[in-house]
């Protein structure tokens, strides 16, 4: 097969404040043995001068790919709005993420797609190296999904059997519906977001049991109580207006909407967030209605203290009307 028959990959890339680690995300990209690649690198309003490194290296090491790459910029609006700028882009045959701060082994494209071809797969995922700073990596293994079909992955996702990471997933264009995709609204848990609309639509997902991505844990500071807070209520919002949006006989929405919801309910019941899941009438009727689940993400024990906040917003709606 030649590079003109091959699939085309695009391999999409938001890049924000990442001066210190671009380097060897760019070059592990460039030096990619899978020929038929586009890299589109989305400039998210970075402050420091990772888009001057990437373009340089390119310009002086891989000048012969300056053709199959394309460099993006807007103006500072967030990781998923990123993404979207970078799927818009992308006129693949397959899409995959990469974030711009980790890196990826030169047979990671052509080891993804060789097994989708081979499978006839939609979704191909694989392990993952954990990297950390003056220590040994670690190996992560993914679970399998048994069937192997996107519902049935959505569902193993939600429950971490498989990781939600975008970034270990080949996944067909076809499966990203742009016009019609809730796009989240914060960074946290965005992953869990769009992954849980394409992996629905795939009819099958294999899994490729071989690690061929580093991803980068950096120490970013202790989690105050403060930026739990913020975390908690970000994902809350993104569960749940992902919840509000899909429609209610939707895949998504059968497959594991009841994992959403109580991921959702339990970020916002744990941080007293009384407001934010009073701005879902339908989740918290819906949460109050559910059996406890038990072997799900969200233990027993959270799905009850979900329930009585659940309760307590309902009372008080009852006394004020």
């Amino acid at each position: 097969m030649t590079a003109s028959q091959e699939p085309k990959v695009s391999v999409v890339v938001p890049v924000y404040g990442v001066e210190a680690y671009i380097g060897q995300c760019v070059r592990s990209l460039f030096s990619q043995t899978w020929d038929n690649c586009e890299f589109i690198f989305v400039d998210d309003g970075s402050p420091d001068n990772s888009i001057h490194i990437l373009e340089r290296i390119l310009t002086t090491e891989f000048p012969q790919l300056q053709s199959s790459v394309k460099v993006l910029h807007e103006p500072n609006s967030g990781l998923p709005r990123a993404r979207m700028t970078g799927l818009a882009e992308a006129k693949g045959d397959f899409i995959i993420h990469v974030d711009s701060d980790d890196w990826v082994e030169p047979d990671y494209v052509r080891n993804l797609v060789g097994k989708a071809l081979d499978e006839g797969a939609d979704v191909v995922y694989c392990d993952f190296y954990k990297e950390y700073s003056g220590k040994k990596p670690k190996v992560y293994r993914e679970g399998d999904v048994d069937p192997a079909t996107g519902p049935v992955a959505a569902k193993c996702m939600h429950n971490s059997i498989i990781r939600g990471y975008m970034w270990n997933k080949l996944e067909k264009r076809s499966l990203y519906d742009l016009p019609s995709m809730f796009v989240p609204v914060h960074g946290y848990h965005e992953d869990l977001v769009f992954q849980t609309q394409t992996l629905c639509k795939a009819r099958k997902v294999v899994h490729l049991e071989e690690p061929l991505y580093h991803y980068r844990r950096r120490r970013r500071g202790a989690l105050t109580s403060s930026s739990l807070i913020k975390t908690r209520k970000e994902s809350a919002e993104n569960m749940l207006k992902l919840y509000d949006a899909l429609p209610k006989d939707s895949v998504p929405i059968r497959a594991c909407g009841e994992d959403i919801l109580l991921r959702g309910g339990w970020y916002g019941a744990c941080i007293l967030n009384i407001k934010l899941l009073r701005a879902h009438p339908e989740a918290v009727d819906r949460i109050l209605e559910m059996d406890y689940i038990r072997g799900c993400r969200v233990p027993v024990s959270k799905q009850r203290f979900t329930k009585f906040i659940c309760r307590l917003i309902r009372r008080a709606d009852k006394k004020v009307s």
